[in-house]
Order: structure tokens, then sequence, then C-alpha cells
């Protein structure tokens, strides 16, 4: 068997090009750019990389992201887990993945509250079994056709609650969004929200979501009587525009309908047939994207190991762009 040795590092920029040709043996391919979005620049801190060498070559990753979460005005320090990957030849006899989560974990546990993840069930099996993770949520994936593009069953339902959003209610596109603007409206949030959620101050938007380099997204602030009330950003890939994230002061589905229906406009204006979100079960929109004939297509786990016995008990409230691919 060969030797293989194991060190954690937060330096992506010495490490990059390692990590990149991992990915492209694992898959082929490798985005560059998501990568390089990922990883360098994270207002919330630096990432957390796990990695299996074979001689100078990576063979293995484990790697998170610093991701804080917040719950009724209490906020944790938390980090995401992101791109784990076991080079083909080494999936087998080495132990490669179990060692590098028990690295990892050993390596966040003094410094963050709670680890998350979006794990296919293969990874969820083991974490859950060896590492006492556990399932937080189920994240339901929804759909909903918003133009009309033949006779078919989905492209009818489109001309039902075509949305147009109310007077006082309007979005503004904005390509950063400001401190000064958005982030009372998000301290606002984080201190009456009763959902446990990833917590984005404006700096940690702009970052992930308005310079990422892989994905091209949309910032909105959500204004209510010319007063911004909220933020929403979204991205269209293929056919579908996805609600990457959304916020609305005070979880006022009003305003999050009107939203919805301006939405649907602007999403039928670029070429797109539908508009796609998450839902967790029970949250505060739930009902209202079901009512405005959003499908839900299927559903997957979000996973968690809490090292702080308070941190992450409660209700989730999870958006596309909480996943580390959109």
């Amino acid at each position: 068997m060969k030797k293989l040795a194991y060190a954690c590092t937060s330096d992506y920029e010495r490490h990059r090009e390692g990590l990149l040709d991992l990915h492209r043996r694992g898959y082929g391919s490798v985005p560059a750019e998501l990568y390089d979005s990922l990883y360098p620049g994270n207002p919330y801190g630096p990432p957390l990389l796990a990695l299996c060498f074979d001689g100078d070559k990576i063979v293995g990753q484990e790697n998170y992201i610093r991701q804080d979460i917040a719950q009724a005005g209490r906020i944790w320090k938390g980090a995401l887990g992101i791109n784990t990957l076991v080079d083909p030849e080494y999936r087998l006899f080495h132990g490669v993945f179990g060692k590098l989560c028990r690295l990892s974990m050993e390596n966040l546990e003094p410094e963050v509250d709670v680890l998350c993840a979006f794990a296919n069930e293969d990874s969820k099996a083991y974490y859950m079994k060896y590492f006492g993770w556990e399932i937080a949520c189920k994240v339901g994936v929804y759909k909903k056709a918003i133009r009309f593009t033949g006779l078919n069953a989905e492209s009818g339902l489109s001309l039902l609650r075509r949305g147009k959003g109310s007077g006082d209610v309007r979005l503004r596109e904005t390509s950063e969004f400001e401190p000064e603007a958005l982030a009372p409206v998000v301290e606002e949030y984080a201190r009456h929200s009763e959902d446990l959620y990833f917590y984005k101050t404006p700096a940690y938007l702009n970052w992930r979501y308005l310079r990422n380099q892989r994905y091209e997204t949309i910032g909105y602030y959500i204004l209510r009587n010319h007063r911004v009330c909220g933020y929403c950003v979204t991205c269209d890939e293929g056919i579908e525009s996805k609600i990457v994230d959304i916020l609305v002061l005070g979880n006022d589905t009003g305003v999050f309908e009107s939203v919805i229906g301006r939405l649907a406009v602007l999403g039928r204006r670029r070429g797109m047939r539908r508009l796609v979100m998450y839902a967790t079960p029970g949250c505060w929109y739930e009902a209202t994207i079901r009512r405005l004939l959003f499908i839900r297509r299927w559903d997957f786990d979000y996973i968690i190991r809490a090292f702080n016995e308070e941190a992450g008990k409660g209700g989730w409230l999870i958006q596309i762009g909480d996943f580390d691919v959109f």
C-alpha cells in the first residue's frame, strides 16, 4: 500500500494547480473559475483545505469555506463543506476519505460552532455513521413555469398566475450591494428571524455572488415605498432563472409575492421558461410559492455537525446559493 501524507492548510494559491488537477482527474474537466470564486477573498475568513498527498500530487481533498449562521440575534461561526473529492485510483483500500474527514473536523472544531454540507447519498451515510453528522432538514427544489412554449402541461401553467407585482414594491438592479443601504436591513432581519439561516453581510453577498467568476448573477435591492426592505440575487442557466438568494424584512409574504411576480416578468423578457427556488418544510414562504404554482420536483438532505450543542437547533431556511454550486 502506498504511503500517503495528510495536511491542513489555508493556502489556496499554493495548492491551486494541484486542486485543479485532482478535479480534472476526477471529472475529466475542471471549472477553474469556480475554484477561484470559492476560496480566495471570503470576508468571513480563509478556507480550510484538508489534503492527501502521494508525493507532490494531491490525491484527495475535503475543503471548507467559512459561512456564519444566524438565528434570533445570535451569530454562530460555521463552515460549509465543498469540493470533496478523492482521486479515482485511491478510493479503495487507502481510507483517504475517512482520514480527511477526521483531519478537517479536528482542525475546525476549535474554531467553529457548526459544520454544514450538502453531501451525496454515499458521503452522507458515511458522515452520519462515523462522524456524528445529522440531517438538519429536507430541502425542496421548486420550479414554476413562466413562459408559454407550446401545448404541454407545464407550458400551460405559465398562463396562470403570470405575475406582475404591486405598485409599491419594486426591484432595483445593482452590480454591488452597498453596506450603507443594505447592512441595516440584514442586521435587523438577523435580530428577529426565528429560522436558522446562512448569515450574509453585503460584503459576503458581493464576494459570493455578484463577483462570482463562474456564474452570471443579477443582484436586486427590494424596495417598498422607495425604502430598501430586502435583497434578491438571481442566476440564469439554460432555460431556468434561479432565485439564488432572497431576504425580505419581516418575512412579509405580500412583498415576497410581488417580488416573485416581477422576477417572472423579467425572466420571460430574457427568454427563461422557469423560475427555480428552494424551500424547507414549513418555511415562511413555502405556502406562498405553492399557491403561486411552484411545483416541487425533488428534495435532498442538508446535514450538519454541531460542535456547540446550542448551534444548529431549530428550523432551517436554505437558499440555492447556499450550495457550493448554483
